[in-house]
């Protein structure tokens, strides 16, 4: 039975209301891919929601629901009462990707949101004249996006959005290509132009992975899980604006945050296992419900993994989970794909929140290059998913699978994945062990040792 999350601590009108809402692709072979499953949130006025999760989990399939840009395949989306069909007025989104017209100028990139309008000429120049001073574009009224930064391309994009005077504002990862001191400067604008009561938007909507962003931002925090996505956890933000992020009440919303995404996405194993590789028909999987023999991988390259078993290992051989993510300076996401594949090779073991290095783990992350590769090699050919495929490969005329099959074989295997980035990892992986390599000009899969095939550097796999 579906189960409406709670709403903000302070009373105030519902906006935007999703009601048992789900949503699947169609793969090429028929086959449905889940995608969202019961989701049911409601924003209200005022308020700046974030919803947190990692890549792959649905943000950006919910955030586009939410905007009229798609239909679910069930459920109910409402704006005030009424029941979105279509892009809704009172709506706009910022891209993560700028989006931005190349062969118009800033001005005219803003007003282009005007036009299906029917804002008069005079107008739109006038609102356009009153956006670009409202986020600080003036001076760059003539140029054209190739002569901006990216930071100056977002700002574009944010002006564009606002210039239709949007109640609720969407914004899908909207600072995840600028780097770090502008997206911190980015962060601070969406702040005030949110908190300028005198202008629109009213509310913000905003997707992220990134837990420092959500927690300096949001006064509501959503946190999705994949597979197919669902809003697991809701969490109010009562820290007062601007908000510092070295005060302890900080620092304990994002533990806070931390603890909870930890829960859902490293849960503690029943039983202690050299590795899931070394039991498929054991593994556990979230909850403690037992795996399927074949499951995906995640999708991170052998150059991520050693990348984190080296980091883990220069600091004694374990270290708090996110204590190493600040460290590192990457990305949440990025680095628990990693944990989660080292984990899946048996190399990391993950108590209490805490990456700590296998035997095996030691012993390959203190292994030259050279050395290392045989070592990884045996773990990487004994993933289920790659003895699949190296079981077609074998079983094909010369050894050869086009991307084409691959593709439909990995959508009927893993339908919750993006069979082009899982393709694309399992090549990673396979010309690292040695058991594959990808001719680019005829797109396929060629099996090492057939077909007088060379065995690929350890250099060009990583």
């Amino acid at each position: 039975m579906p189960t409406e999350l709670p709403p903000p601590s302070s009373p105030a009108a519902p906006l935007l209301t999703l009601s048992n809402v789900h949503h699947a692709f169609t793969l090429p072979s028929g086959k449905t891919l889940p995608v969202l499953a019961d989701i049911n949130v409601t924003i209200f006025e005022g308020e700046l929601v974030a919803v947190l999760g990692p890549s792959g989990c649905g943000k950006s399939t919910l955030v586009r629901i939410m905007a009229g840009l798609v239909s679910p395949t069930q459920g109910e989306v409402r704006y005030r009462g009424d029941v979105i069909e279509g892009p809704s007025p009172h709506m706009a989104l910022v891209f993560q990707q700028f989006a931005l017209f190349p062969w118009l100028t800033v001005a005219q990139n803003i007003e282009q949101a005007l036009i299906p309008r029917g804002i008069a000429p005079a107008a739109r120049r006038e609102r356009v004249a009153e956006t670009i001073s409202l986020i600080g574009l003036e001076g760059f009224e003539e140029a054209y996006p190739r002569e901006l930064s990216g930071g100056m391309r977002q700002r574009v994009g944010i002006a564009r959005a606002i210039a239709v005077e949007p109640e609720l504002l969407c914004m899908d990862e909207p600072f995840s290509q600028v780097d770090a001191l502008t997206a911190e400067m980015l962060r601070n604008e969406v702040v005030r132009l949110w908190r300028d009561r005198a202008h629109y938007p009213r509310s913000i909507l905003m997707v992220s992975h990134d837990i420092q962003e959500v927690a300096f931002l949001a006064s509501r925090i959503l946190i999705m899980t994949a597979n197919p996505g669902r809003v697991t956890a809701v969490l109010d933000n009562p820290l007062p604006y601007p908000r510092e992020p070295y005060s302890p009440p900080y620092q304990a919303l994002v533990n806070r945050l931390h603890d909870l995404i930890t829960g859902l996405y490293m849960p503690e194993q029943q039983a202690a296992a050299p590795s899931v590789v070394a039991a498929p028909q054991t593994a556990v999987g979230i909850g403690g419900a037992p795996a399927p023999a074949i499951v995906s991988v995640p999708l991170v390259n052998v150059r991520d993994i050693v990348g984190l078993l080296e980091a883990v290992y220069r600091r004694g051989g374990g270290v708090e989970f996110f204590r190493l993510t600040a460290e590192m300076g990457r990305t949440f996401t990025r680095i628990l794909l990693a944990v989660k594949a080292a984990e899946l090779l048996g190399l990391l073991e993950t108590p209490d929140n805490r990456l700590q290095l296998t035997p095996f783990g030691q012993q390959v992350a203190s292994a030259t290059p050279k050395t290392r590769q045989p070592l990884l090699a045996g773990r990487l050919a004994d993933v289920p998913l790659m003895k699949r495929i190296r079981e077609m490969l074998g079983h094909s005329p010369e050894g050869r699978l086009t991307k084409e099959v691959l593709l439909e074989e990995l959508a009927i295997q893993c339908p919750q994945e993006d069979p082009n980035r899982l393709l694309r990892v399992l090549m990673n992986w396979g010309q690292y062990a040695g058991l594959w390599n990808y001719e680019p000009g005829h797109a396929a899969l060629v099996l090492i040792g057939r077909e007088g095939n060379e065995r690929p550097s350890v250099a060009s796999a990583t």
